[in-house]
């Protein structure tokens, strides 16, 4: 049985299906959310506990051969959230994981994450890998450059500050970072085929999507799509973080922070084969993906 966190967030909406689709039996680790709401009638066990409680942690892993940590406040926390969802859960999950003799520990890292990193994301995904390799568990990490897709928490909030920002529309730098974004549905793709891959274990793995981006041509992809003309103005990274911050007050969303400037700031990129390689996969591409945002 296959222990999913996160299993409500935005890509555990999609790898969830897959994965009871392939014929795994599916136990997802939930907060507030049912996944009665999102999955319906699939045959998927659901779980609450006390994430502060190791014997709870323990106890919800009986029966459980691999852990696909997916939890994060990567889309809308601080870096307390970080601290708190991602160091801490992780350390919790890989001790009981230990005791529990789990035999797979896949966990969903970024490309560039680094402990010596400035931007917050990639310092504590950069410190949690560290912890993955050293637990003793067979792990396979999974780097991926920016993942998107209709639940996303990257184009579907750019798409909606573009329309809210008139004229002009920030962005950090000179717009020219190069990025390589992957769909979400490839995404899950992977992570299922690493769960039977023994080529994966005790392995770190970077993927991305097909082509090579510029931060302005990713904007201006989805500014096509939104139907919206904005003049691209450069800001540094910190005024970008103080601007995210003031219309975060204005807008009132909690999904409008400044976490999603790490998508367009920075050269994050890889293997432009990588999907082909790893898992035979010809990978959508960006501009023919992004018609969901059509309804923003």
């Amino acid at each position: 049985m296959i222990f999913v966190t996160g299993a409500s967030g935005f890509v555990g909406k999609s790898l969830v299906p897959l994965l009871i689709k392939k014929g795994y039996e599916v136990r997802c680790l939930v907060n507030n959310t049912s996944v009665d709401s999102i999955y319906g009638m699939m045959p998927v066990e659901q779980i609450h506990i006390d994430l502060n409680d190791l014997q709870s942690i323990r106890s919800s892993l009986v029966g459980i051969d691999t852990i696909v940590h997916l939890a994060s406040a990567h889309s809308f926390g601080s870096i307390d959230n970080l601290m708190d969802i991602d160091y801490i859960l992780t350390r919790q999950l890989l001790e009981a994981g230990r005791d529990m003799g789990i035999r797979r520990f896949v966990y969903p890292s970024c490309l560039s994450a680094n402990r010596a990193s400035a931007y917050a994301i990639l310092k504590v995904k950069g410190v949690i890998e560290e912890f993955v390799k050293k637990s003793g568990i067979p792990f396979t990490i999974v780097r991926s450059a920016s993942i998107y897709g209709r639940d996303d928490t990257f184009t579907n909030v750019l798409a909606g500050l573009m329309k809210f920002t008139p004229f002009v529309f920030p962005r950090p730098g000179n717009g020219q970072a190069v990025r390589q974004p992957i769909w979400i549905g490839d995404y899950v793709e992977c992570i299922s085929q690493v769960l039977l891959d023994d080529r994966f274990t005790n392995a770190q793995i970077n993927i991305g999507g097909p082509e090579f981006i510029t931060s302005d041509d990713l904007l201006k992809s989805i500014m096509n799509v939104v139907g919206v003309k904005r003049v691209l103005v450069s800001m540094s990274v910190t005024q970008m973080q103080w601007t995210v911050n003031y219309l975060r007050k204005i807008v009132g969303n909690r999904l409008v922070t400044s976490n999603w400037i790490d998508h367009i700031s920075r050269d994050c990129n890889c293997e432009i084969n990588s999907l082909q390689r790893y898992f035979g996969i010809r990978p959508s591409q960006f501009r023919q993906s992004i018609d969901y945002l059509t309804g923003n």
